[in-house]
């Protein structure tokens, strides 16, 4: 909220005599105080000054006269003062202050005493001044009652603004306990609103403001700058915003967008942790944090967050945040309000390019104790390998190993190349984020030119911080020819043109087409390759066909006798002839456990080390076909007795109907497995792997029944309804929530590793 208030002369009063703003006392201790926090903004915005020989005197006495001042001046209509007359007995139109009063009585906040004198050089008592506070926040007799000055006394007790000061009515106010009253109520909420008091000064008045950065935290502003989320200011080096990083609160400028105040809002707590992880599981509302104590904080994905300046979700943490980075959060009457994040930033990247001595490239103090992590998950010094791009967080102690890269075409710069900021390599543009990358693919010397074939490494940012030219085979290159054509080039360098190309789906999940010099690989849809370039045109090298026979043991990372590396990626043959194909990437849990035979191989790719870095499997996990359960059976016969069916079946919440076939074993309620690719069409019964009366549990797509656990597939569909009648989709939870006999149903034994497709749960017999 912005108010920008609209008196025109800039209030220049002070209480006794004219100091600078924003001037230290030698009598006031700066400790941090509400006191000494009072009279400094109070000498900042022009309200209250010192003694003209740099002292305050917080012991000292204010008059009526001097209080009648400082109100004119709170209230913003210090240009009113300037007409007077001659309102009170005692009150003389030349006396200095006539025209403050005039303004105080018009305005019902300082009435004089009943004999019609002001009583303008009285020193202020205490009932007084907390009266006329109360007045100006917009209250009077009929809010607070007639008894005075009681009413306004409670009233100022209620709103806070009397808290700790123990002076009797009576007493004359000191202008220590002045300032404190003052203060407090500037930053209180005038009668019946949400608004500050102090918005009717000649200032700008950001309410709930938060303060975001300085240059401490963000090295784009200036030392005198401030970011908050209602924009950017300047501030006086007196003001020590550091502070207050991450607190809400009144924010008041004057000229120039210069910060002349800040002050917390009241009744928020704050509670600050160090960052060690965070995590979402599935469909989780709830985003947690884990600290570096151990505890887990959960918060609602949708909580107001505060980070890198800006304001998101608490959802927008799951991208990827460092360990070490600090939380704070602000609480107000026990509910969350937001979050303040302070992002640490690691050390690096930097890129290896000799593993032998990765731990020498942070000067670790004990590269021993120091804890590895590449790819996610613990490692060694040993695990490190050329190329790897590595980062080392000191407050954690850890050093984070990236491996990510791709091989390809250097085809374009943005947005040019003596400036690049993103390219494109083979078809995919990528974004860089440091300094090495650019230098590496600009104008720079020795940096690669267009057309070369490039190697970009990323970070933790999963943004490119390195480019190189790999001499060995990097296996992100290879794919499986997905098909073939003609078009016409859209490239500016050769628009026009007819161009043949070849699309390739690569190991790690992304299809790319590739140009080529001519027509060579239209034989090739389905054969397994790598991706090289030569003269701006892709080159194909094909993969001779291999296999490897036996279990896939996940855990140990082995396939028969046969080592995989960490790395593995997965190619599947779906469907296809000789002119596209159909191939999916598939992770390694699609197969684990599964026993492949030697025609479920289509062709492998070893690493260095003699490890299987790439297998292309031949329509193995059957993730790709419909499991459901058939509802219904239509079977009629043609003119020459040939039987035609009508098949129904329930997949999911989704019915499909076969028409035109036939399956004599295939029967209402039957769960089957329906395959439909360009060589077969068919159903298949599915195996009934287990039965059971109680699902006990169902985890992480693990189904406990019978005290036995049993895996299911990513698409497994579940099913209530009587054993002779209908069928009906149901979720998980409830599959867990009735009872009857249950049966489940698998493409193949759990033995070869089967996983559960379709689960039944006959609720009556």
């Amino acid at each position: 909220m912005i108010k920008k208030i609209t008196a025109m002369l800039l209030c220049i009063v002070m209480l006794l005599s004219q100091t600078a703003l924003g001037q230290t006392f030698t009598d006031v201790h700066e400790d941090g105080s509400e006191v000494s926090e009072a009279i400094g903004v109070l000498s900042e915005l022009g309200v209250i000054s010192g003694m003209g020989d740099g002292t305050f005197s917080p012991e000292g006495c204010l008059t009526r006269a001097q209080a009648a001042k400082i109100a004119v001046c709170i209230m913003g209509k210090t240009k009113e003062a300037v007409v007077t007359t001659d309102a009170f007995s005692d009150v003389k139109s030349t006396d200095w202050y006539s025209g403050y009063v005039n303004v105080v009585a018009k305005e019902g906040i300082i009435t004089g005493y009943p004999t019609g004198a002001f009583g303008a050089n009285d020193t202020l008592t205490f009932a007084q001044a907390v009266t006329i506070i109360v007045r100006l926040l917009g209250y009077n007799a009929e809010d607070v009652g007639h008894k005075w000055p009681q009413g306004y006394m409670d009233k100022a007790n209620v709103l806070g603004l009397t808290e700790g000061i123990t002076l009797s009515q009576n007493d004359a106010i000191t202008r220590r306990d002045a300032a404190l009253v003052i203060y407090r109520a500037l930053f209180a909420d005038m009668k019946g609103t949400k608004t500050k008091l102090i918005t009717k000064m000649d200032k700008t008045v950001y309410e709930d403001a938060v303060i975001l950065a300085t240059n401490s935290t963000n090295a784009s502003l200036l030392t005198n700058e401030v970011q908050t989320n209602k924009g950017t200011f300047t501030f006086e080096a007196s003001l020590d915003m550091e502070k207050n990083l991450g607190k809400e609160g009144t924010l008041v400028t004057g000229d120039e967008n210069l910060v002349i105040a800040f002050v917390e809002n009241k009744g928020t707590s704050c509670e600050e942790y160090i960052i060690s992880a965070v995590y979402r599981e599935g469909n989780s509302e709830n985003v947690s944090l884990v600290t570096e104590g151990g505890k887990t904080l959960a918060l609602s994905a949708k909580t107001k967050l505060y980070m890198a300046g800006g304001e998101y979700s608490a959802e927008k943490l799951t991208e990827g945040i460092n360990a070490g980075s600090s939380i704070a959060l602000f609480t107000t009457q026990g509910s969350l309000k937001y979050a303040y994040v302070e992002e640490y930033r690691n050390q690096g990247p930097v890129t290896v390019l000799d593993a032998a001595k990765a731990k020498d490239m942070f000067n670790l103090k004990d590269a021993k104790g120091t804890r590895v992590i590449r790819k996610g998950v613990s490692a060694t010094w040993d695990d490190i390998e050329m190329y790897d791009v590595m980062y080392y967080s000191e407050k954690t102690n850890t050093v984070y190993v990236y491996c990510d890269r791709v091989t390809g075409l250097y085809e374009k710069a943005y947005p040019m190349k003596a400036n690049v900021s993103r390219v494109t390599v083979s078809g995919k543009e990528y974004t860089l984020s440091s300094m090495n990358a650019v230098n590496k693919l600009n104008e720079s010397k020795n940096a690669f030119e267009i057309g070369d074939r490039v190697t970009l490494l990323f970070g933790e940012d999963d943004m490119v911080v390195d480019a190189v030219s790999l001499t060995y085979a990097d296996y992100s290159t290879y794919g499986v020819v997905t098909g073939f054509g003609t078009r016409i080039s859209a490239d500016k360098d050769t628009e026009g043109r007819t161009e043949h190309y070849v699309t390739v789906m690569h190991a790690d999940g992304s299809e790319k087409d590739y140009v080529t010099k001519d027509d060579s690989y239209t034989k090739k849809v389905g054969k397994m390759c790598s991706v090289d370039f030569e003269d701006s045109f892709a080159l194909l090298t094909f993969v001779k066909e291999g296999y490897v026979t036996g279990f896939v043991n996940a855990d140990m990372k082995f396939i028969g006798t046969e080592k995989m590396s960490d790395e593995i990626k997965i190619l599947e043959y779906i469907d296809g002839d000789d002119e596209s194909a159909t191939v999916k990437a598939v992770s390694l849990s699609d197969i684990a456990s599964m026993k492949l035979e030697k025609n479920d191989v289509k062709a492998i790719v070893y690493n260095l080390r003699g490890e299987i870095e790439v297998i292309y499997l031949d329509s193995v996990t059957g993730n790709e076909h419909l499991y459901g359960v058939i509802t219904a059976v239509e079977v009629t016969k043609d003119g020459q007795g040939n039987s035609k069916g009508t098949y129904t079946l329930l997949s999911g919440n989704t019915t499909h109907k076969i028409t035109n076939v036939y399956y004599p074993g295939i029967k209402k309620g039957d769960c089957v497995q329906y395959v439909n690719t360009s060589q077969e069409k068919a159903f298949i019964e599915l195996n009934e792997v287990a039965t059971g009366y109680k699902i006990e549990n169902i985890l992480d797509n693990v189904l406990t029944m019978n005290g036995e656990r049993y895996i299911l597939s990513d698409n497994a569909v579940f099913y209530a309804g009587e054993s002779s009648g209908e069928m009906k989709t149901i979720s998980k939870a409830d599959a867990i929530a009735l009872s009857g006999k249950v049966s489940l149903c698998s493409d193949r034994t759990v033995y070869t590793g089967g996983k559960i497709r379709v689960v039944r749960v006959y609720t009556a017999e």
